[in-house]
């Protein structure tokens, strides 16, 4: 046996590392932290200052959320742990918990940039926006809205395969209108990458106005002598604020002649 002098308890061991006293026990009883040495007669457990290190390894483990029976892969029979294994390892759960971190911060400045822009205007107000080209997959709805099943529209919707979503922006999603001398067509619409669009949103400056109600169908009235015409198209969909109330959204309606 070691000489104790020479070993930490388990409470030193706790102070080195942060890891609680239970946690410390649970970690021996998985089989990840062995005590260099236990007392037979006090049942005392004695560790070397180098298996600090390994408590920090099963800290680690927790801090990336590698469950920590993973750990245990990594060691075998006769107490020894592949660490060269078990690091190349954590450095890839790493790299993608850093990529996931930086999507997410790339996210939040894009939010942050959609509330600067719609706080701009009051509700109700019409006001000019230059909008990118938009890739869609769009579902027919008919003439009206009005006996619209939002429930068997939303399923409809799960069959919609698309690209990973990198975090850099949010899809959109919302109801779209064709509106010609011969009537009014309308869609629902799901923002998707390119090879997965069934219809294209042009670029250009469009007309806007936000709404806390569903007004796509009385788009005419809504804008008034701004909108020239009887061809155009309109989408209106949720957009970003920095306060509104969670049971009612602000909606941008936008439109454009073509």
């Amino acid at each position: 046996m070691a000489r104790k002098n020479k070993l930490l308890s388990i409470g030193e061991i706790s102070k080195l590392t942060g890891a609680s006293l239970r946690s410390l026990r649970y970690y021996e009883k998985i089989g990840l932290l062995k005590p260099a040495c236990t007392d037979p007669d006090s049942g005392y457990r004695y560790y070397t200052f180098d298996q600090t290190h390994h408590v920090e390894l099963i800290m680690f483990c927790i801090e990336l959320d590698i469950p920590l029976k993973e750990l245990t892969t990594f060691t075998h029979a006769d107490d020894m742990i592949d660490f060269r294994a078990f690091l190349a390892h954590g450095k890839e759960i790493a790299e993608q918990k850093l990529k996931r971190i930086k999507q997410g911060l790339n996210l939040i400045c894009t939010l942050e940039h959609k509330m600067d822009l719609a706080e701009q205007y009051q509700v109700g107000q019409i006001y000019e926006r230059e909008l990118p080209q938009k890739f869609l997959h769009v579902k027919p709805c008919g003439a009206s809205l009005k006996d619209l099943d939002l429930l068997e529209l939303v399923a409809s919707f799960a069959d919609v395969s698309y690209a990973e979503n990198e975090y850099d922006d949010l899809s959109e999603y919302g109801f779209l209108c064709e509106h010609t001398p011969a009537g009014a067509q309308y869609y629902a619409f799901l923002e998707v990458p390119k090879d997965r669009a069934n219809k294209i949103i042009p670029a250009g400056t469009y007309l806007c106005r936000q709404s806390e109600d569903a007004q796509i169908e009385a788009v005419g009235g809504l804008f008034g002598e701004r909108l020239t015409g009887d061809s155009w198209l309109a989408v209106e969909a949720e957009i970003f604020t920095g306060r509104h109330k969670i049971s009612k959204p602000i909606g941008e309606i936008r439109v454009c002649r073509v």
